[in-house]
């Protein structure tokens, strides 16, 4: 009985902090409640890439390392041939055969939404979203697979804005909509996640663009908060060290 009362305690509870969102900013103000200090600083997985309208690479192996909030790599199909790309303080490096061939400035909105805003405040959130072009202004609720989601930035119905979709119960980014350019539509889906630390990890990603299925993205291998080397994702030490060619702690 007091287990039940307990239960329904919290029920009610999250009823009435739900109510109390009304706007874009109260989401952001509940998702970093629920999940700051939650999740894994560092991660390391293999990625399956599918891309369906690619008829020479179909089908490929990517090495991935993550440490929240603003460091990820990525080496493509090989973590011996030098070909990868580094992103590191909104900088991004490619390499080819161990070589930089260019470096660029990249946000990196996934890197933010899919983990990374759980390790800012708030007010820097708010400043990179306004960046990235969602207006928090605008606010809505809806669906998806059948579940209750926020929308920020935009409201009900609108096609044109960009937009972040949130699971009203996880509190976490299911779906995102933005304009790569004029009649270039990207949508991003998170089809799979595990519990992981005290938080979660997405597992598989689609992307859409212009409505057609254009790169799914499945990450096996997962390991969490293990210890990585800084040369990892130093521009300057690539070719070094890797993470699957080292122990890992």
């Amino acid at each position: 009985m007091k287990r039940y009362l307990l239960l329904l305690s919290c029920s009610l509870l999250s009823a009435v902090t739900y109510s109390q969102i009304s706007n874009s900013e109260d989401v952001l103000d509940a998702m970093l409640k629920k999940h700051s200090g939650n999740m894994c600083k560092t991660l390391t997985f293999t990625q399956l890439t599918y891309r369906p309208n690619d008829s020479l690479n179909r089908h490929m192996t990517w090495y991935e390392a993550i440490e929240f909030p603003d460091k990820f790599r990525i080496d493509f199909n090989s973590t011996t041939k030098g070909n990868a790309a580094v992103f590191r303080n909104d900088t991004a490096y490619r390499f080819r055969k161990g070589v930089l061939q260019d470096t660029r400035v990249d946000k990196n909105d996934l890197l933010l939404l899919l983990g990374g805003m759980y390790f800012r405040k708030k007010d820097d959130v708010v400043k990179r979203l306004a960046l990235l072009g969602y207006n928090l202004e605008h606010f809505s609720v809806n669906t998806w697979n059948n579940r209750p989601v926020y929308v920020i930035g935009a409201e009900k119905g609108d096609t044109v804005n960009n937009q972040i979709w949130v699971d009203k119960q996880e509190l976490k980014v299911v779906r995102t909509r933005s304009h790569l350019s004029p009649g270039e539509l990207l949508e991003m889906r998170v089809d799979a996640s595990q519990k992981t630390c005290r938080g979660f990890t997405d597992t598989r990603l689609s992307f859409y663009l212009n409505g057609k299925l254009d790169q799914q993205e499945d990450y096996t291998e997962l390991k969490t908060d293990i210890l990585l080397d800084p040369a990892v994702f130093d521009p300057k030490k690539f070719g070094t060290v890797h993470w699957k060619n080292t122990p890992q702690k």
